[in-house]
Order: C-alpha cells, then sequence, then structure tokens
C-alpha cells in the first residue's frame, strides 16, 4: 500500500475530460484531484464498487442518468475501430482531416474546433448537419476522453450519421462503462495519470460523501438542467 500511495504522489495529474473547457461547462471546478485519488485507491475492479471502512458503494446507472442526464435505455453503443477514417470524415464531415490531426482512429479535436468554428447563416441543412455532428463528436471526446484530453475515437463518428438515431443510444450507459474501465486502469501502479469523465466521479462524492462535499449554493437545479447543476457556483 505505501508503494502505491508513493506511486500516486507521482502522478502529474488527473485529466477530466477535453482540454477545451467550453465544451463541459464548469468541469474544471468539479474536480479535486486528491478526491478523485482516494475513491481510486478504494476502487475494487473485481465488483466495480469503492470499499470503505463500514461499507461499499458504487456508481449506478441512474446516478449517471441524473447527474449528466444522457439516456441510460437504448441500443448500446459499439462501434469499429478498422476504417480508411480520412473517407470517413470526408463522407460525413465533408472534409478529409490533415495527416497531422489524425492518427490511426483518433482524430485531434482542435482540428475539429478549428474547421468548424463558423456557421455561415446561410448553410444548408447538410453543413448545418455536418457542423452538428463535429460538434457532438467533440463534446463525445469530452466525456470518453484517453489520457492525451485532445483526441476523439472516430469509432464513434459513423453512429452521428442518422442524427435522430443517434439520439437512441445508451450514451449514459456507455459513459458508466468508460469511468469504469478508467477506475480499473488506474488501479496498475504504473499507470501515472487517469483519465474518462472524472466529472461524474466528483459530483457522485459531492452528493454522497457528505463529509467531503462543498457547501450548496443552491439546492433546486436549474431550470431544464441536471440534478447535480446545483454544483455548478461550487468550488
Amino acid at each position: 500500500m505505501e508503494g502505491r500511495r508513493s506511486r500516486r504522489d507521482r502522478r502529474d495529474y488527473i485529466l477530466s475530460g477535453s482540454n477545451d473547457q467550453s465544451l463541459l461547462y464548469g468541469q474544471a471546478e468539479h474536480r479535486s484531484e486528491h478526491l478523485i485519488t482516494a475513491l481510486d485507491e478504494r476502487w475494487r475492479p473485481e465488483t466495480h464498487t469503492f470499499m470503505f471502512s463500514e461499507e461499499e458503494m458504487t456508481i449506478t446507472l441512474q446516478n449517471v442518468g441524473l447527474i449528466t442526464e444522457l439516456p441510460v435505455n437504448g441500443a448500446a453503443v459499439t462501434g469499429r475501430s478498422r476504417h480508411h477514417w480520412p473517407s470517413v470524415c470526408e463522407a460525413l464531415l465533408g472534409v478529409v482531416p490533415t495527416n497531422n490531426t489524425i492518427r490511426g482512429c483518433y482524430l485531434k479535436m482542435i482540428w475539429l474546433a478549428e474547421e468548424f468554428s463558423q456557421l455561415l447563416d446561410d448553410a444548408d441543412q447538410e453543413v448545418v448537419e455536418r457542423f452538428t455532428q463535429a460538434y457532438i463528436l467533440r463534446v463525445i471526446g469530452s466525456l470518453f476522453s484517453d489520457t492525451s484530453a485532445s483526441r476523439v475515437n472516430l469509432m464513434f463518428l459513423p453512429l452521428l450519421a442518422d442524427l435522430e438515431e443517434a439520439g437512441n443510444y445508451s450514451w449514459g450507459g456507455t459513459c458508466l462503462a468508460w469511468l469504469y474501465r478508467q477506475l480499473c486502469k488506474a488501479i496498475n501502479p504504473k499507470v501515472m495519470q487517469m483519465a474518462g469523465p472524472l466529472f461524474v466521479l466528483q459530483l457522485w462524492a459531492w452528493d454522497r460523501i457528505i463529509a467531503v462535499a462543498p457547501t450548496l449554493s443552491n439546492r433546486v437545479p436549474h431550470h431544464d438542467a441536471p440534478l447535480d447543476s446545483r454544483w455548478s457556483n461550487t468550488r
């Protein structure tokens, strides 16, 4: 345990998502490296639960739904990791990424932000849909981030081909599965960084472990916002 702690002390940082903080409002504030590290040290991959002295707890699908308002029912989010991705980007986004912005199935999100930065007022429906797909892809890259916090896996892009159908997937279930995966990876002493939707873990901990939670400034969620938007003004 002592060796594991010292390994954690040398971790550079814990990533909460994309480097672009505009995508997930307030996600920089919804993060405490010390709390997340403490929870990670109590994570047990065999049961996907946090082991405390008196009980065990875990994040459920219902928790993710309340925190994010992502749909938790619907088809599973699956995709292929092998495609000719420049061709897929050209077909769905209308443009081919440059060679230095795409590596394997990963695309730099800064390229998406720059390429789809301004939508003209007279844009037709096809262009509007491409901008929408690009923005959703950036949000996906923020939720399902890797340790670079700057790339998105293009396996999600074909799922956005039909935007109406895309709403029928269980994105909340995918968010929970991704978080579980990152927690399981992070217990390895050799892993120096942790990624994933850690703001979900942060807000869940604040809601469930009162001793570590800041004081709520507003106990009622914002209008048409997820339940845990009530934490948006806390520090």
